[in-house]
């Protein structure tokens, strides 16, 4: 690290000088401007006139020669998505297999902004072709609040009707959910390695944060709304039961509720949706403690399995109210 004395000029202010071979290399001349950001933990970045230094590019490279296990071999290319690289270069010293091709392409169709440059028998190139200082984190996360809220709904719907039709394709419903969380993660490791990126896109770094807590709990609501679907298709034909659309309203409302009190900050909001989700918690643990009797065991375990739901969304609701909360004290 190279260190400056920081020296006193006119009487008041403070000045430290530049290191020449770092002036040089940008450019910079006698009376030239230098742009000055203050960053959240103190330091201080320069920008000269005003252009920014080209944000850091970077490729992993995996060998896909050995590889047997194309679950951890996706894992892998997914890991390099969300870790931030540039370009992934998948290469093999034998002929690809069209396993390890097909792999490649369905995180190429499954993951955000990612293009196949080149494929021959022997490597792959991806590159990821959208600029990410683009890219608002916080429109991105109101999308996927409203992608899982409509998820939630039509489950409930299908519990309270029996028509299952809605909730058959749930799982790819859930891929955009899955693809969304990896964009989050993969530009919140972008902020943490590259300040240009900060600077260019203007979300402090703990906002950031706040994005990547927010998509992971929404991931998880996603995924329990998978597995519900899941479990109520193995029932096969359900009887109707209108209490549980009831359910259905309170607990997307309060789902919606709770997203919208982070991003609008609202403090009074947040409390309502806190309080609402505390009433929810305990009316479903009274409940499903009461044996209600009927005269169809499947409605027991239809009524049940949304009961355990319905306090299973409360807290994740009451997860993002409590930190919406935290954060509207800034």
């Amino acid at each position: 690290m190279d260190v400056r004395r920081v020296q006193i000029t006119g009487g008041s202010s403070f000045m430290i000088t530049l290191p020449k071979d770092w002036a040089n290399s940008v450019g910079l001349k006698k009376n030239d401007t230098v742009g000055i950001k203050v960053q959240s933990d103190g330091a201080l970045s320069l920008y000269p006139k005003g252009v920014f230094p080209t944000p850091k590019r970077s490729t992993k490279i995996i060998d896909a020669t050995n590889i047997k296990d194309h679950d951890f071999f996706f894992r892998q290319l997914v890991g390099a998505y969300i870790a931030g690289h540039t370009t992934i270069l998948i290469k093999s010293s034998r002929p690809m297999t069209s396993e390890i091709t097909s792999t490649v392409t369905h995180f190429v169709q499954t993951s955000i902004g990612l293009e196949m440059i080149e494929a021959d028998e022997s490597q792959i190139l991806v590159a990821n072709l959208i600029e990410h200082d683009a890219i608002d984190t916080k429109k991105i996360i109101e999308r996927m609040g409203m992608l899982v809220k409509n998820m939630i709904w039509d489950l409930y719907g299908a519990a309270s009707t029996g028509n299952l039709k809605s909730i058959s394709d749930m799982a790819s419903r859930d891929t955009e959910i899955d693809r969304i969380y990896w964009l989050t993660s993969r530009q919140y490791n972008i902020y943490q390695k590259d300040v240009v990126v900060q600077y260019k896109n203007g979300l402090p770094l703990y906002e950031m944060t706040a994005c990547l807590f927010l998509s992971r709990i929404l991931e998880g609501v996603g995924d329990h709304a998978v597995a519900m679907s899941i479990f109520l298709a193995s029932m096969g034909e359900l009887k109707a039961d209108k209490g549980v659309y009831e359910l259905g309203e309170k607990v997307t409302t309060l789902l919606m509720n709770s997203v919208k009190s982070w991003t609008t900050r609202d403090l009074a909001l947040a409390e309502q949706c806190l309080k609402e989700a505390n009433e929810i918690s305990r009316r479903m643990d009274k409940a499903s403690s009461v044996n209600k009797p009927v005269e169809d065991e499947r409605l027991l375990s239809t009524r049940e399995a949304m009961l355990f739901s319905t306090r299973r969304m409360s807290d994740y609701c009451k997860s993002i109210a409590e930190f919406a909360f935290n954060m509207a004290m800034e």
